[in-house]
């Protein structure tokens, strides 16, 4: 039976002065993923993080959460003694198994550095004790198994294995995103990366119905409890697109799309300031479709004055599809539905567009009521399980 879960963080070693901010929220977020589960603690010694197990403890369940968590590194399960050379030898002996000529590497690191002997000395009496006690061979290039020793306020942390976390920043560190989701690939991807910047994201879903329906929009709810996996809980906003489509009629058929857009962000902006959030959200990437061009995307930017953030920009395709696969959502956005910008779409779109013309397009119809409309219709859903 382990000990201890020995947990590493990356980035966050480099905040500085606000290292104990980052270090709180990723032990906060440690206790969410862990909520069901049984163990006895969390405690920081010397820039690591070490989760307390018990008898009850699910280790596999514990692993699955954690490699969920962004801001871990890596972290193993440890078996833990004093640190002096004697009960580490014997922790050794009692707790892990070695076959006859199998290769071994002993590596120690010592963030106590008050211990009376070397990282280098561990290393080489650690080695020994194996190659006399069962019969293994010292290989440093090629071993079968490596034997980890990090020792840290006066005792020993003994482990064979490290798991690798996601990396990146804590969710909630940088702030508040309200976040486009279509229900494709892409934007729950683009979703998940600013998570992994630390950013705490609620969506904003236009669809097709005059009001929410759980059953209708069954694959957004789907898709925010996937995505939940990695940050707990979130909001849905869902709003209609009924009253720009009203207006669309209005509006020559290259432009469609375009407005459509730029009507999307003022949606967001009006509802994102309404909630203290700073920041939109898109999972919009560059060239990859017509409306989608760096003309195209500027004027969909003046709409607004909040910040877009678009962090699959220069994604590949089968990058944004390759990673869809590994969080887990590519085969929820595969489901048909009915998806609102591919309504707007025309044979020949603008490609470059200029904000002047745009501009006056939308001085000819009713797009401020459009949009006002649609912020006081939105229904907020809060999805607070995880698939």
């Amino acid at each position: 039976m382990f000990d201890c879960v020995l947990i590493h963080y990356g980035e966050i070693a480099l905040k500085g002065l606000n290292r104990p901010f980052y270090e709180r929220r990723l032990v906060e977020n440690i206790k969410k993923a862990l909520a069901e589960e049984e163990y006895a603690g969390v405690k920081n010694i010397h820039g690591r993080l070490v989760l307390e197990l018990n008898e009850k403890s699910d280790v596999a369940k514990i692993e699955e959460r954690l490699k969920r968590v962004f801001g871990i590194a890596w972290f193993a399960f440890c078996y833990r003694t004093k640190a002096d050379k004697e009960s580490i030898m014997h922790c050794v002996d009692k707790n892990l198994v070695f076959q006859p000529g199998e290769k071994v590497k002993v590596s120690t690191n010592r963030a106590d550095k008050t211990v009376p002997f070397k990282s280098i000395d561990l290393n080489r009496e650690l080695g020994a004790h194996l190659v006399s006690t069962f019969n293994v061979e010292v290989s440093l290039n090629a071993p079968d198994k490596e034997v980890f020793v990090e020792i840290a306020d006066g005792e020993a942390y003994i482990h064979t294995q490290k798991v690798r976390g996601l990396c990146g920043l804590p969710v909630g560190v940088s702030g508040k995103v309200l976040h486009l989701l279509s229900g494709g690939i892409d934007s729950p991807v683009a979703a998940w990366l600013l998570m992994k910047r630390g950013c705490e994201v609620d969506y904003l879903h236009f669809h097709a119905f005059q009001r929410f329906d759980e059953r209708w929009n069954a694959k957004i709810l789907d898709l925010v409890k996937l995505l939940n996996r990695y940050s707990f809980s979130a909001r849905i906003f869902f709003v209609s697109f009924h009253p720009f489509e009203i207006e669309a009629i209005k509006v020559p058929l290259r432009y469609r799309l375009i407005l459509f857009r730029r009507y999307m962000v003022r949606v967001g902006e009006k509802i994102a300031s309404k909630y203290g959030i700073v920041a939109l959200g898109s999972g919009e990437n560059l060239a990859q479709v017509s409306s989608q061009t760096l003309e195209n995307l500027s004027v969909i930017e003046r709409a607004v004055s909040m910040p877009i953030l678009r962090p699959l920009l220069t994604y590949d395709k089968n990058e944004t599809v390759n990673l869809a696969k590994q969080i887990g959502t590519f085969e929820i956005s595969t489901r048909p539905y009915k998806d609102c910008c591919s309504l707007f779409i025309a044979k020949h779109p603008v490609t470059k567009a200029r904000l002047e013309d745009v501009e006056k397009i939308e001085s000819e119809i009713n797009l401020d009521e459009a949009v006002n409309t649609s912020v006081e219709k939105a229904e907020v859903v809060e999805v607070k399980e995880a698939l």
